[in-house]
């Protein structure tokens, strides 16, 4: 009877086990989570297994010709690091609001090529990823010290700088000789003597795209004691309108009946190419971009007298916040600033390489390759421009004023006193 009464207890259990277990697989195993449509998820968290990842999604606002060269190394490290890679190259006027609509959603991609004077922006609103835990924190010590400091924040990193470029002040050297001049002008003597050169000549003097707002600040920065906004808006109110100034901006005055203004870049650089123009300011990728006939057969730009301007523009890859892919971005991005990436980019899209080595290296190629030049501090270790020279970028009024006095909508004094009003408002 106690034996009875144990196996219909047993029965019992059994029963009540496959009722209130309907998952259960009697041959010893659950079912799948596939098999079960009411499965509950976490947010963001995909079905994909453990060993299954997301492309890393790739943003970047490029030229359709530079796109084509970043596009084919992109996909090159991506199959050397194992990373499957998704690129989106956005419409460059458009770019920064398109970021701005995403980053508002939290749908913006893994990796994005960014501006170095935008990067602060993103960290501090909480859009960045920092650098610091990820794989790249040991090659971020390798590069170029004041792109470094244009990535940082609060303490930590939050971009990986890529590449960067100088604007320069470009000259045939012909023309220069016959001006009587062995180098590029620093004197007002010496730019005298190219405007009288120039008239003589019934031409232009030099060609400046007056919308490029780096391109017009790195020139006015020639001229001593530094006109870009970043010396003005940072000086002493009263020197202002010392002399010094004025001497300097009186002779941009002279100087400016002689600009090619009225062209876009592209046309700037062929007014160039073709001699119409003697002189041009441009930044360096483009002047090895687009004068290549200027190159004789000896692979040089012998001809063509260059110095190095400011300001700088670089870019750096930055991993968003919403990234869920980190690890496979992080091997991307460093596969792409490797020294041997790095050099393949500066020989097919002419944009210099944020690591130190290879930029000494590709500095002394770039002093064989032209007739004359001078970089100055600029591609020096230890002489670099400091970061506010480098990250500035005047906006706004300021802008727009440069632009009047480089159109020479408006005098020195007015240009002077526009300034010193701007200044007064922003304090």
């Amino acid at each position: 009877m106690k034996r009875r009464h144990q196996i219909v207890l047993f029965a019992v259990l059994l029963l009540s086990l496959t009722i209130l277990s309907p998952s259960f697989d009697f041959g010893g195993s659950q079912s799948s989570e596939e098999g079960n449509p009411d499965r509950t998820t976490f947010p963001n968290q995909t079905s994909r297994g453990e060993d299954q990842h997301a492309p890393v999604e790739i943003v970047v606002s490029m030229t359709s010709e530079e796109f084509l060269v970043f596009q084919t190394i992109a996909n090159q490290v991506a199959d050397s690091s194992g990373v499957e890679i998704q690129l989106r190259n956005l419409e460059q006027d458009t770019f920064e609001n398109v970021l701005e609509s995403e980053f508002a959603v939290g749908d913006s991609g893994d990796v994005i090529l960014l501006d170095g004077t935008e990067i602060q922006n993103y960290a501090k609103r909480g859009f960045l990823y920092p650098l610091n835990g990820t794989t790249l924190s040991k090659s971020l010590g390798e590069t170029v010290i004041p792109l470094r400091e244009m990535t940082e924040w609060n303490g930590y990193q939050w971009a990986m700088p890529f590449d960067f470029d100088t604007y320069v002040l470009a000259a045939r050297s012909a023309f220069l000789t016959k001006s009587g001049l062995d180098t590029l002008p620093q004197r007002e003597d010496q730019w005298i003597k190219l405007i009288q050169q120039a008239s003589n000549a019934g031409t232009k003097l030099l060609s400046i795209d007056s919308d490029d707002i780096y391109a017009t600040s790195a020139w006015l920065n020639h001229f001593e004691p530094g006109l870009a906004m970043n010396y003005m808006m940072n000086g002493e109110q009263g020197s202002l309108l010392e002399g010094e100034y004025q001497q300097e901006l009186q002779l941009i005055e002279k100087i400016q009946p002689y600009l090619h203004l009225d062209a876009k870049n592209a046309e700037s650089s062929e007014a160039f190419q073709q001699n119409i123009v003697p002189m041009t300011v441009m930044s360096l990728s483009r002047l090895l971009q687009e004068n290549k006939t200027i190159v004789g057969d000896t692979g040089s730009f012998n001809q063509i007298a260059v110095t190095a301007l400011l300001p700088v523009k670089s870019r750096s890859f930055v991993i968003t916040t919403g990234s869920s892919e980190t690890d496979g971005a992080s091997r991307w991005i460093e596969g792409m600033t490797s020294a041997a990436v790095q050099l393949e980019w500066f020989q097919r899209a002419h944009y210099l390489p944020t690591k130190q080595d290879q930029m000494n290296v590709q500095s002394g190629k770039l002093a064989s390759l032209f007739g004359k030049m001078d970089i100055k501090a600029l591609l020096a270790t230890n002489a670099l421009p400091s970061k506010t020279e480098i990250t500035y970028v005047p906006t706004g009024k300021v802008q727009q004023k440069i632009k009047q006095f480089i159109q020479g909508q408006i005098s020195a004094i007015q240009y002077m006193n526009s300034i010193v009003e701007i200044r007064g408002l922003s304090k």
